[in-house]
């Protein structure tokens, strides 16, 4: 989880022997895939539901993660990508992460019935803090990654001290003293990692080592600086609202406050009564918000932002409420429980996220290089592990007997459309059962305010769903390897003699500016739209309203549509797309070969259609007004609106479904975007562009999905939005 900027060591790497394989799953009897294979096939049986459950699964994850231990322990070497830290650094992440999920183990059960091997982990700690050690760990540097493994290690001495701390010999105590104390003299990036400072003096204090409650509370101190209001941080000063504000600062919050009301600082003044109810009760406020998120039906959470490849901390935040004993108004504690296995299911019910070795890869539905960050090492998913932070609740804890509704939030929690201002965003839940039901955000705010891999794709696109994800580009020429879905891209390159003007280089919004939620000013009145404007370049201005469609339209369902209005001021000649979601593109049966066209037989493939043209049509009668795409995922499609505020012509638009270089998705490995063309000659009147995107979530034959797509043309922006646009 190194962050901002790359951080180096005068540390050189070493060459450190690896543990030799041991029990029980010996290499000479069982290759990589058959340990990948019985990993993923145990979590798809294990019903996650108890906490037995939940404590098997855990030791599922970490059991492949023993055969790559080096012969000290101190190191867990997982593969020869890297991340823009040393080696040595990276292979410590592979050691401290596994303990985000054993610590709460160790904390909710006695080391007889945890299943932990605590003398392994004191073996690492001995050669990781030896300086003499072939296997040390190393001195830190400012902004070290070593500074960010050193909170889960921080995160154990604060709460099993007799289980990691206590049995080391008095020399390596003093070392790893010595060690952890380096974060107080280092600078770290200013945003969540302050947090780790704090969990470090937590940890010392505990031990009774030295460590710095002024440093501890400097720490904290600084997160009130980025406090929104309404349970929302900034992740520092920037205009990021992403899973780092509930996976990290509100999860380490709570996590804060169950440390300090343990009996051993009760009464000190790290339990400041004042600051353990402001931090439960912000976390209460953020939950409301964060609820939306979450596909209610599935359990799965929208991709948004940076470090999807920590997939499952996503459900941390709901499993830190548990465990702070934080009550949420309309919530009970079989709905957080609800929320928290769900999404949990969602991910370890996928064997497409494991390596052949049963470990975890880098990526998000699938192991997916393409999409990850600078600081992701083979290790660094294993910051997942913080979603088994209820296993600190032992198991006759009413958390672990508490119902979970039948629906798994109710609707009442679940308002759609829900404005969040705070992030910059719209969440609509379609009003359809399941499995058609589609949770999506309209967003437009949010940025990432330095150089960061697929910054425009993860923070600033127009939608992001809990479906579909989102596409990064996988190159750098043409629309294919751009890959531009749930975003409007612009190109001022047409290859030349090709006559349909598919530039060579597209370019896509990156920083929103002037982002507003505009509403509709009527009691009662549940239209909201979100506004943004974009400097594509120094003559060409872009403005954009995003609208999601409230009530129902001839068929189609509330949440199935929304409207997105480009205005467009350009002194150069331009080619546009606006895509649609991104969508699974192979067929459901069969050989599950890429789609190409309609295959009736099935109900799914491409279907692109001018007015007037039957469903079974293809555009062959005049230009393409209109394009959808149905798989064994859902249906997306796009459609042009011919609408404009004033008499000034729109130039025709042609629609497209094109497939995207593969494993441009975050979701599918086959993807493919319905989008809406234009091409713009210079001039002085602005030129309006509008298209309504729909999407529907799952494939079955009751979904109706026709009759809602046929509601597409007689869509039209609604006059108290007319009202506001400029003329």
């Amino acid at each position: 989880m190194s962050e901002y900027s790359s951080s180096t060591s005068s540390f050189d790497a070493v060459p450190v022997p690896m543990r030799p394989l041991e029990p029980p799953i010996p290499a000479a009897t069982e290759s990589a895939s058959d340990a990948a294979a019985k990993a993923a096939f145990k979590l798809s049986m294990n019903a996650l539901s108890s906490h037995s459950d939940v404590l098997s699964a855990l030791h599922t994850l970490l059991a492949p993660l023993d055969l790559h231990l080096s012969a000290g322990a101190a190191r867990v070497k997982l593969g020869y990508t890297s991340g823009h830290f040393d080696d040595n650094a990276a292979e410590l992440e592979g050691f401290a992460r596994r303990l985000w999920g054993a610590v709460p183990a160790g904390i909710g059960l006695p080391a007889s019935e945890d299943g932990i091997d605590w003398d392994a982990y004191m073996d690492g700690i001995e050669h990781g803090v030896d300086p003499s050690d072939s296997e040390y760990w190393g001195a830190a540097v400012d902004r070290d990654q070593r500074l960010v493994e050193m909170a889960p290690i921080g995160f154990a001495l604060a709460t099993i001290p007799d289980k990691i701390w206590k049995p080391l010999i008095p020399e390596t105590k003093m070392q790893l003293a010595s060690w952890l104390m380096q974060i107080n003299q280092r600078t770290t990036p200013n945003n969540n990692w302050h947090f780790f400072r704090v969990f470090v003096n937590l940890g010392l204090c505990r031990v009774g080592a030295q460590h710095s409650l002024s440093g501890l509370h400097a720490a904290l101190d600084t997160f009130e600086e980025w406090y929104l209001g309404d349970g929302w941080y900034s992740d520092g000063p920037s205009q990021q609202r992403d899973y780092y504000i509930t996976f990290a600062i509100h999860f380490y919050s709570l996590a804060y406050v169950f440390i300090v009301t343990q009996p051993f600082f009760a009464g000190s003044r790290l339990s400041n009564p004042e600051r353990i109810a402001k931090y439960k009760s912000r976390a209460a406020l953020l939950a409301k918000d964060f609820v939306h998120w979450f596909d209610s039906d599935t359990g799965a959470s929208i991709p948004f932002g940076r470090s999807l490849t920590y997939r499952f901390a996503i459900a941390s935040f709901w499993g830190a409420l548990a465990v702070a004993g934080v009550e949420v108004e309309g919530m009970s504690l079989g709905v957080i429980k609800g929320i928290w296995l769900r999404n949990l299911r969602w991910w370890l019910w996928r064997k497409e996220i494991f390596n052949g070795d049963g470990t975890l890869g880098i990526g998000y539905a699938y192991n997916n290089l393409n999409m990850a960050e600078a600081y992701n090492s083979p290790g660094s998913p294993y910051w997942a592990m913080k979603a088994f932070i209820p296993l600190a609740l032992p198991p006759d804890h009413p958390f672990w007997s508490a119902n979970t509704p039948e629906l798994p939030i109710p609707p009442s929690v679940l308002p759609s459309p829900h404005p969040i201002p705070n992030a910059h965003m719209i969440i609509v839940h379609s009003s359809r059962p399941s499995p058609s039901a589609h949770t999506y955000a309209l967003a437009s705010g949010q940025y990432a305010g330095f150089v960061m891999r697929h910054a425009a794709e993860k923070y600033s696109k127009l939608a992001y769903s809990a479906t579909f994800g989102f596409c990064v580009p996988t190159g750098a020429y043409g629309l294919q390897q751009a890959a531009p879905d749930s975003t409007l891209a612009l190109s001022d390159d047409a290859e030349s003699g090709n006559e349909n003007g598919n530039g060579n280089h597209w370019r896509v919004r990156r920083v929103p500016l002037d982002a507003k939620i505009i509403r509709e000013e009527v009691e009662g009145a549940k239209g909201v739209a979100l506004y943004a404007r974009w400097d594509a370049w120094k003559d060409v201005d872009v403005q954009t309203w995003l609208l999601p469609v409230t009530g129902e339209v001839d068929g189609s369902k509330e949440g199935d549509w929304h409207i997105r209005i480009h205005r467009i001021t350009t002194g150069r000649e331009l080619w546009t797309s606006d895509g649609g979601f991104s969508i699974r593109a192979q067929s459901s049966v069969g050989a599950h070969r890429k789609m190409s066209g309609w295959d009736e037989d099935n109900d799914e493939g491409f279907e692109v259609r001018a007015p007037g043209e039957s469903a079974a049509e293809d555009a062959s009668k005049g230009v393409a007004t209109s394009a959808l795409i149905r798989s064994s995922v859902g249906t997306s499609g796009i459609i042009s609106i011919p609408w404009g505020p004033s008499d000034t012509a729109s130039p025709p638009p042609s629609a497209e479904a094109n497939h995207t270089a593969p494993n441009s998705s975050i979701m599918f490995s086959h993807s493919a975007i319905p989008a809406i063309r234009h091409h713009l000659v210079p001039r002085e009147e602005p030129y309006w562009l509008v298209s309504g995107v729909f999407a529907l979530s799952g494939k079955s034959k009751k979904d109706g999905w026709r009759g809602a797509w046929e509601a597409g043309p007689k869509l039209t922006v609604p006059e108290w939005l007319v009202g506001v646009l400029p003329k």
